[in-house]
């Protein structure tokens, strides 16, 4: 039984729920020594105990500050991971992300996370990086475009001028042998691999947040892997911040 303690400004209770239906966590508070903490804090003290943060960047490099993935987990990207995996889809050639919010979001983690995903898909990092911005005011539209060796692209493009109410996510893979498709809104995917799509509906009762916390408690268990989240995530914000600098060259030409 892993014990946890949650200290969210975002979302505590969606964790709380997904949590107490885990049969090996105990949901305790950060005064009864938890074997780890989930926050949304980089700015907490652990005390020496792994952390999972969510939503927010590590302000220091630490072993026990484990940066979450969420997106790997979202029931819609899995499945997915899985129609790839079988070689339905045959080699990937396009991955294409619409990430659409609202003003409140800068775009960073949205961006640095899309590219996770994307190396998690080709499964190695890009050749060519490049990114274009148009930023006014408060408005941002990002796009990051990177090249990997196999001749497959991945397009990831951002935008917080969405009108309030909720936003919109979209990803779309396109093989040699076929394509699908899933976005955040009618929880459905759709695969087509010759002749008529296919749809289908994932579960998404948990959605992201009961298997982000199984991997996490596996993780920091003696013979897990506690630095992997932290490698991709830096690997993601390096390639990221790699594409801010073409961004600000092709501003300033």
């Amino acid at each position: 039984m892993t014990q946890l303690a949650f200290q969210l400004s975002n979302y505590q209770n969606d964790f709380l729920i997904a949590a107490s239906s885990i049969d090996d966590i105990e949901v305790v508070s950060i005064d009864e020594n938890p074997d780890a903490i989930v926050t949304d804090d980089a700015d907490i003290q652990s005390n020496g105990k792994p952390v999972l943060l969510y939503g927010s960047s590590p302000i220091e490099k630490s072993p026990l500050i484990v940066p979450a993935l969420p997106k790997r987990f979202s029931p819609e990207i899995i499945a997915l991971r899985e129609s790839l995996d079988s070689g339905n889809l045959g080699k990937l050639g396009l991955l294409r992300m619409h990430l659409w919010n609202q003003k409140k979001s800068d775009g960073v983690q949205e961006m640095v996370h899309a590219i996770d995903l994307a190396l998690w898909f080709f499964g190695v990092d890009p050749e060519h990086i490049h990114g274009t911005a148009s930023i006014k005011n408060d408005v941002k539209c990002l796009l990051i475009h990177l090249g990997f060796k196999s001749g497959g692209m991945a397009l990831l493009d951002f935008t917080n001028s969405m009108p309030t109410g909720d936003n919109y996510e979209s990803l779309c893979l396109i093989g040699s042998n076929g394509a699908a498709y899933a976005d955040d809104h009618r929880n459905r995917n759709l695969f087509f691999n010759g002749g008529a799509p296919t749809a289908k509906c994932p579960d998404t009762r948990m959605n992201f947040i009961g298997p982000m916390l199984k991997d996490f408690t596996q993780k920091i268990k003696p013979e897990g892997d506690l630095e992997s989240n932290s490698t991709n995530y830096n690997e993601a914000f390096k390639i990221f911040s790699k594409a801010g600098e073409n961004i600000i060259l092709n501003e300033a030409h």
